[in-house]
């Protein structure tokens, strides 16, 4: 046996998880290749399923609920754990084989392989890099015309806007629209196109850290981000229990969209490695609070995860300390923006709230798609009314039961994403990595193989 039969069932549906997302994203890519509807509906059903998963990973009572199907569980996640890895490889060797000339590219493995090249998230975040180690404001030096021809962004890469030549196009242009806007702008010399995303969309953490990683010579920076999750992946295992480390190890193996959006440029991987070690560190509330602001000042979709950490620091440590630990992130907020937006204000509040000011086209994988579809009005503002509803009820529902339940907060931040006009799967799924993480570091005390876990009955700490 990979591991032993006594392993808590609610860590093993982790890999049940993993799975479902693999599943969800395929439905959504037959829905658009076909224009079959049904599809989509199937999909955002096994996407609700996804998320009844994970929140099983963060409830404890879970263990109990799941004892009777413990073997059944334990043979079906092995069997996903292999095969998941089993893909892993398989990607490796067939973009070897399609990069070394040895397998013949069609159409569907051009647009595979351009996932895993830079996307105009990453291009911009390494040009900023450049412009801070040259002491250039990063938020009133975008080029993006610059940026996706110097780091070679593919054109399907690129984020198209709701403007100009794209002010009537729906769901979304074409590529080859795409490519024509692309090419007036650089016959126009126009460095920021209003048809493409022109502004710096992150916090300046974003690129102030892998900043010294690029003046010593960095070429390609998703190699920083692979640091940043190998650390991740580190450090969950160095704070887990010895008899839950296979698992832990396992986990990280067959995590296939983490590590395919690290090789992707995906940036996440630097604000989740901050958000668990400022989660897990509440003992050390000043500690735990400059994790945050630091996770706050580097993206901003930290910012709901906070939220949900100070409800959870209201219950747990009282009023007096919450309103501290929020002192400490605004602060270290504070000091990491002020200079940027002391110099450039309108930039730097056109990047940072770029998610609220910029005309994006509906995208992702949430509810939206029934938009994309035209199941639903092309109105944002509906998706924002559910985003915030939703945002409020969870807010709620935590504050009554996050004694009980303290993990599910990692969960529910990301519950609005699913229901914005934005919802690209990266938006919520990292949540499986600090769920499972977090409860393994903080739920299970003394776990030896072969015996019952020990679940900590108090995981929360008093301050």
């Amino acid at each position: 046996m990979l591991f032993p039969p006594s392993l808590p069932s609610r860590l093993l549906l982790i890999f049940f998880a993993l799975l479902v997302h693999i599943i969800a994203e395929i439905l959504l890519w037959a829905a658009g290749e076909t224009g079959n509807n049904a599809l989509v509906f199937l999909a955002l059903l096994v996407w609700f399923s996804w998320f009844a998963l994970v929140f099983l990973v963060a409830m404890p009572r879970a263990d109990s609920l799941l004892r009777p199907y413990r073997k059944v569980i334990y043979i079906a996640a092995t069997v996903i754990m292999i095969l998941m890895i089993i893909m892993g490889l398989g990607e490796v060797i067939g973009l070897h084989l399609l990069n070394s000339g040895a397998a013949t590219e069609s159409e569907l493995s051009k647009k595979a392989s351009q996932s895993f090249q830079y996307g105009d998230d990453t291009a911009l975040v390494h040009q900023a890099s450049l412009n801070y180690i040259d002491g250039k404001n990063p938020y009133s030096n975008v080029n993006i015309v610059k940026a996706a021809e110097e780091f070679d962004v593919p054109i399907t890469r690129l984020t198209a806007l709701r403007k100009g030549a794209f002010a009537d196009v729906f769901p979304e242009p074409t590529e080859d629209q795409m490519a024509e806007a692309l090419r007036k702008a650089k016959e126009a010399h126009n460095d920021s196109p209003e048809e493409f995303i022109s502004v710096l969309c992150y916090a300046p953490g974003s690129f102030i850290l892998p900043a010294p990683f690029v003046a010593l010579g960095l070429e390609d920076i998703r190699f920083f981000y692979m640091l940043c999750a190998l650390v991740l992946a580190a450090f969950v295992l160095w704070k887990s229990p010895r008899g839950l480390r296979p698992l832990v190890v396992a986990f990280f193996l067959a995590n296939l969209m983490l590590w395919n959006d690290v090789a992707g440029g995906r940036t996440d991987a630097i604000y989740l490695l901050l958000l668990l070690l400022g989660w897990t560190s509440r003992r050390h509330l000043l500690l735990s609070a400059l994790f945050m602001g630091l996770a706050a000042a580097t993206k901003q979709f930290a910012w709901l995860y906070i939220l949900f950490y100070l409800v959870l620091l209201l219950r747990e440590v009282g009023w007096k300390r919450t309103l501290q630990a929020l002192g400490v992130i605004a602060a270290i907020f504070t000091i990491v923006n002020l200079f940027f937006f002391l110099d450039a204000p309108q930039p730097w509040l056109e990047g940072v709230l770029s998610g609220f000011l910029t005309p994006f086209f509906p995208l992702g994988n949430g509810i939206v798609t029934l938009s994309i579809a035209g199941i639903m009005p092309d109105n944002r503002l509906i998706f924002t009314v559910m985003e915030l509803t939703v945002l409020l009820l969870g807010l709620a529902w935590y504050y009554k039961n996050c004694t009980k339940y303290p993990q599910a907060g990692l969960l529910l931040a990301v519950l609005p994403y699913f229901f914005s006009w934005l919802s690209y799967s990266r938006y919520f799924c990292n949540a499986a990595i600090l769920v499972f993480g977090v409860v393994t570091i903080e739920e299970y005390r003394g776990y030896r193989a072969g015996k019952q876990a020990q679940l900590a009955t108090n995981s929360t700490t008093d301050g």
